[in-house]
């Protein structure tokens, strides 16, 4: 899910002095044409930021279904990505026994944001080489010896989810089917995965591969552009 308008997505605040301690806040403000356009303020380590939820329907409509608006808010935390012409957020949300869902921000071309995960815990982000694409990796089933992974890969530039073929073997590992131990970018078009060395993601596998030596195995995760 997108969104894309002249009003921005991510509002920063000219602040010399911030506490990161702080809770995230519900804002309203009125504009020029003497409405109120609704907020959630953020405290990073070196900034703050407010979403405008008219620009994020999910996230409103999230808030509005909520019993409690503020202890969703509470819930609620934001990370600014590191990348080399980009304003990059990561907001975690709507969480239930650690697993949360996920909005990517883009402050920096057209005021986007994506939803990237639902029930699932942020591991990883890291950008290509060329800095036009986003790894984002997740896990689930958290008290397992290695949690059952998936990665994420938006085209920053197109921004849409991009698919990922295994170039190595036959095996389905994204979608939470495998844990993923490692990801990292090659080239601007292949990850490479380490996961553990098994012939079956079963708990059971898994947890004897995690009593034992723990061998892993490597592949290539090769962008497919012809979707």
């Amino acid at each position: 899910m997108t969104a894309c308008s002249e009003e921005p997505v991510i509002v920063q605040k000219d602040t010399k002095l911030v506490d990161p301690n702080l809770d995230p806040e519900f804002v309203e403000e009125q504009n020029e044409d003497e409405e109120v356009d609704q907020y959630i303020e953020f405290t990073l380590p070196q900034e703050e930021v407010m979403i405008n939820l008219e620009m994020v329907p999910i996230l409103d409509a999230y808030l509005q279904a909520t019993q409690s608006r503020q202890q969703a808010l509470d819930k609620m935390n934001m990370f600014r990505i590191s990348a080399t012409d980009k304003n990059l957020y990561l907001l975690e949300f709507s969480c239930q026994d650690e697993l949360c869902s996920y909005l990517l921000l883009d402050q920096t071309m057209d005021n986007q944001a994506y939803l990237v995960a639902d029930l699932a815990k942020y591991i990883q982000a890291k950008v290509s080489p060329d800095n036009t694409k986003i790894l984002l990796r997740f896990n689930r089933k958290l008290k397992t010896p290695a949690p059952y992974s998936n990665i994420a890969v938006i085209d920053l530039e197109e921004w849409e989810l991009m698919p990922l073929v295994n170039e190595t073997n036959d095996k389905d590992i994204l979608n939470y089917k495998w844990p993923i131990l490692s990801a990292d970018w090659v080239d601007e078009d292949t990850i490479s995965v380490s996961h553990p060395d098994l012939t079956e993601a079963s708990p059971e596998n898994i947890e004897k591969w995690h009593e034992g030596k723990r061998p892993t195995i490597s592949i290539d995760l090769t962008l497919d552009t012809n979707i």
